[in-house]
């Protein structure tokens, strides 16, 4: 067997995961020069393809920066003279425009203008450009009262990608403390403590190494960093959790240590394969979308879940098999209690939970399915060119403020409707064209400022309206909304716009706001299939794992109840205490992370009552005693989950912030509400039916 294999050869494990370690810790010292920020975007949305179109037809810029600068006193030519020839020293830059060329790049008052630099480099090369960038104009007027700031797209990417790795070191140095102090109290003992951080730094150093590795061949999120840290935390220490305190209790029931080990593995081991298992095809489930961020995190989080089940079957045997008595080494005081509680005896709610099922479940189901209404008017809404995600002393939030304060940010930020001509169609039936819809915006009370070809205020356009390409002809219309480019008033200006131009052939509708439509519509539209390919997978893992079907699907609504309050929950909550709405990631990603991770209680504790089920227990008392020996268990192993994921709450994106309450809540629902009341009611209501298979068969190993 492979447990006595291991068991054999402990040391020569223990060493193979040194090696392993090691190497993982050489990338994962990479890791955040590797990945990238933004992503909150449809690659084959029509605002990409316009983008396209734009650079090819009107020669626009592949990305573009902007550096803002601001005074008390008049800026003079003489400066902007000097910014901009230290700006076109530096590598890629296309094209630099100014307030002597755009009367809207400076204020009135002259004491605030803004530089326009174009950058012929994908995203990534214009992020890197910008600390460069940002040391060349602050030298240049280190001797002036002129104060600069760089701004614009992949600046806020850029500082994003800075502020999410900080966020995500920040929460690992509150959760660690965190975990120590939870861990100690639940195992009352020094020596399982260290062996389960150890399993959980494993697992974390594997997976930012790893990030790394595949960063060399493709597009890895800075949210990758995230989803390793909220997920491999979580599932690590539980997994590990699980195994030494069934391994304990075994001991305790005076089997010898070899054995001890050998009965965990088959038994608690069991509950964490599939829990595991059951983790990854729901985050398979987010690739579904085909994009950056949504298969990052499923990156992130398969990676470090495939690591922890490898490590609890192997490292941990080995560490426990190698420790020997020296295990539970550094004895607390009430050792011996905590050890003991395995037996203790059914508590008072879960004996209402078995005399008065139908009471209890309809108590606890009635205020989740309350919780989950706010659901029914969610607005998922991803962030567009914001800076209020970020926090105030970042200078593309301080460059987007110094603008707000004289000038119109919006401008930084149109919406650019082009229409491509057909083979042989004139320039001037593709203006007209263009003119009509301009005419139609009138239309659109949250169009603000409309710049059309061949009208009086196309001259004061920033960007050629007219071109061509191969022989065909363009032209475009300039739209400024009446808000913020990540404004409701915005997204609805999109929405009018695409229904105006929908049955007109070569329109592309390109900007900001409009790529983050179209990731909006993107998350809608994957989100069905995403939800039923989790459940498929889900119910498919549970049914082979316990012979029945009435558990899986019992394990399929539970679950979905738990998600939907939360979400449900997170969102009201959200719109109460910021008045914005939350991300369009976050919903289907605390979806795929809760459905994995509930199956883990969900396994460990049907499984255990299963075992007393086979032993002869009858169906009331395979309830008592599966719950009983096992709720301790679990909601230890939530308050750890919850601690990881409040700990995300320092966080200063909101998405994070997001992410970790939202979390935080389903856990506290599933584990200190639904498993230990409402799951033994609506098993003691289903009958003994529920457990599939013949009463002689052993539970699967």
């Amino acid at each position: 067997m492979f447990i006595s294999f291991v068991q054999r050869h402990a040391k020569l494990v223990a060493l193979i995961w040194v090696v392993l370690f090691a190497l993982g810790g050489l990338g994962a010292a990479h890791l955040n020069d590797s990945v990238k920020a933004g992503g909150f975007n449809d690659q084959n949305g029509q605002s990409i393809a316009g983008q396209d179109v734009n650079r090819q037809a009107f020669g626009d810029a592949e990305n573009e920066l902007s550096v803002v600068l601001k005074s008390d006193k008049e800026i003079t030519d003489s400066t902007l003279d000097a910014v901009e020839a230290s700006i076109k020293d530096l590598p890629n830059i296309d094209k630099i425009v100014d307030g002597r060329q755009v009367p809207q790049l400076v204020s009135g008052s002259k004491q605030t203008q803004i530089i326009q630099v174009g950058v012929s480099a994908d995203n990534t090369t214009t992020q890197n450009m910008v600390p460069d960038l940002r040391d060349t104009v602050s030298k240049v007027v280190d001797d002036t009262q002129v104060e600069s700031h760089v701004t614009g797209t992949a600046a806020l990417d850029y500082d994003l990608n800075i502020q999410s790795q900080q966020d995500a070191l920040h929460a690992e140095m509150i959760a660690f403390p965190l975990l120590i102090f939870v861990l100690l109290i639940i195992y009352r003992a020094i020596g399982p403590t260290l062996v389960t951080l150890t399993i959980a730094g494993v697992c974390l150093v594997g997976t930012q190494g790893m990030g790394t590795v595949l960063s060399k061949s493709m597009d890895v999120s800075n949210m990758y960093i995230t989803g390793a840290s909220l997920i491999g935390l979580a599932v690590s220490v539980d997994y590990c959790l699980f195994l030494i305190a069934r391994y304990k209790e075994n001991l305790l029931n005076e089997h010898n240590k070899p054995e001890a080990l050998r009965l965990a593995t088959h038994t608690a081991g069991h509950a964490i394969r599939f829990g595991g298992l059951s983790v990854i095809a729901a985050l398979c489930a987010l690739f579904i979308a085909r994009n950056m961020v949504f298969s990052s995190i499923a990156l992130a989080g398969i990676i470090v879940t495939t690591i922890a089940l490898l490590a609890l079957s192997t490292l941990v045997p080995a560490m426990i098999t190698l420790l020997g008595d020296k295990l539970f080494f550094g004895r607390l005081p009430g050792f011996r209690d905590v050890a003991s509680s395995y037996n203790e005896k059914t508590s008072g709610l879960l004996k209402i939970a078995l005399t008065k099922p139908a009471l209890v479940a309809l108590a606890v189901v009635i205020p989740l399915v309350a919780f989950a209404t706010p659901l029914s008017a969610i607005k998922l809404q991803v962030p567009v060119a914001s800076a209020s995600i970020l926090p105030e002393n970042m200078d593309s939030r301080a460059g987007i403020e110094a603008i707000e304060s004289e000038l119109d940010a919006r401008e930084l930020f149109p919406t650019s409707v082009t229409f491509k001509g057909a083979d042989g169609e004139s320039v001037t039936n593709v203006q007209t064209r263009a003119a009509a819809l301009a005419n139609k915006l009138d239309e659109i009370t949250t169009a603000d400022q409309v710049l059309a070809p061949g009208t009086p205020q196309a001259e004061f356009s920033p960007y050629p309206l007219t071109g061509s390409k191969d022989g065909v002809n363009y032209a475009r219309v300039i739209i400024t909304s009446t808000g913020l480019p990540d404004s409701d008033e915005a997204h609805d200006m999109i929405h009018d716009i695409t229904e105006l131009t929908k049955d007109d052939a070569g329109v592309y509708v390109s900007g900001a706001t409009a790529q983050g439509s179209d990731f909006d519509r993107l998350v809608e539209k994957s989100i069905p299939w995403i939800i039923g390919v989790v459940l498929a997978i889900s119910l498919a893992l549970l049914g082979w794992a316990f012979r029945s079907w009435r558990l899986p699907l019992l394990a399929l609504l539970l679950n979905g109840l738990v998600v939907s309050a939360a979400m449900g929950l997170l969102s009201g909550l959200w719109r109460v205490f910021t008045g914005e709405s939350i991300n369009s990631v976050t919903p289907i990603v605390i979806f795929a992370i809760v459905f994995g991770l509930s199956m883990d209680y969900m396994v460990l504790m049907a499984s255990r009552m299963k075992e007393e089920f086979t032993a002869g227990a009858d169906h009331t008392q395979t309830i008592a005693l599966g719950v009983t020996k096992t709720s301790r268990l679990v909601i230890s192993a939530a308050i750890i989950m919850i601690g990881v994921f409040l700990s995300f709450m320092v966080a200063e994106i909101s998405i994070v912030r997001e992410l970790g309450l939202g979390l935080a809540m389903a856990v506290a629902m599933d584990a200190l509400i639904v498993r230990p009341l409402l799951l033994p009611s609506v098993l003691k209501l289903l009958g003994s039916r529920v457990w599939g298979s013949p009463r002689a068969e052993a539970v699967p190993q």
